[in-house]
């Protein structure tokens, strides 16, 4: 039997029961390997979406949202360009209108770029 420790769980598992444990795969994620990427790039990294979006701001995108508890944004669509990106909220920049719109990042469905992302 082997003995786990994962910090505050350790002494949850009733002893002798150590099925769920024992078929754990004994693989951690690294922070790059040399996997193929996305479009053929040659390295994955670990990379969060905010560090991502921060290094496409200045591009014009379409963000599709959906608000679920709102009678009249259930789904809305805003389109401009990115200004800003944070943890929990976004800043874009409509053009046409020429309104900023700071939204929450929850909201998100996803995010269409009319352009190249920098990866």
């Amino acid at each position: 039997m082997n003995n786990y420790s994962y910090g505050p769980y350790q002494n949850s598992y009733p002893s002798g029961n150590n099925s769920y444990m024992n078929q754990m795969p004994s693989l951690i994620p690294s922070e790059s390997s040399s996997a193929p990427g996305v479009g053929g790039q040659g390295e994955v990294t670990n990379e969060y979406a905010e560090e991502l979006l921060n290094k496409n701001i200045g591009k014009t995108l379409k963000v599709y949202m959906s608000f679920s508890d709102s009678i009249e944004w259930r789904d809305k669509v805003f389109e401009g360009v990115l200004e800003a990106w944070g943890r929990d909220f976004f800043l874009i920049h409509d053009t046409r209108t020429n309104k900023r719109y700071m939204l929450w990042n929850i909201y998100i469905n996803y995010l269409e770029f009319s352009e190249d992302v920098t990866l």
